[in-house]
């Protein structure tokens, strides 16, 4: 009889401390990324597409669903505007034709909040030659 209980309270044990250690196997940490309203829009120079900023900091890449961009070449303004957030194949040329000391002008920026609403962004420029971008927001 008193094998029987031994090893019943064997068994009992062992399965306690089976289940304590699945139990632990599911504790850990969560991280929790903040995401807010859409602060600003910045061009992306090396993908030419615009990408907006929430005030996080956190990247929205697609959060631009429509704009126009406006550069002078040679004293002679030229517009294109385009729907999505990249630059479309004429902007890309436009871009091409410029010099160093261009500026282009981002107007018209319509962007989508996480919530789902179109917000109309304030209008910015950005050099080309310049090493300290030049971001009027």
């Amino acid at each position: 009889m008193k094998q029987i209980l031994s090893i019943l309270f064997l068994f009992v044990f062992c399965i306690s401390m089976s289940a304590q250690e699945k139990e632990e196997e599911h504790h850990g940490t969560f991280k929790i990324q903040k995401t807010g309203q859409l602060f600003k829009v910045v061009f992306d120079d090396v993908n030419y597409r615009l990408i907006g900023i929430d005030q996080y900091g956190n990247v929205l890449d697609t959060a631009v669903v429509a704009f126009k961009m406006g550069v002078t070449i040679k004293g002679i303004y030229k517009e294109e505007s385009t729907v999505g957030y990249k630059l479309s194949r004429e902007m890309q040329q436009l871009l091409g034709t410029c010099d160093q000391t261009s500026k282009i002008f981002f107007d018209k920026i319509k962007a989508k909040e996480r919530s789902g609403t179109i917000v109309e962004m304030p209008k910015f420029t950005y050099s080309i030659g310049s090493v300290n971008k030049d971001y009027d927001n």
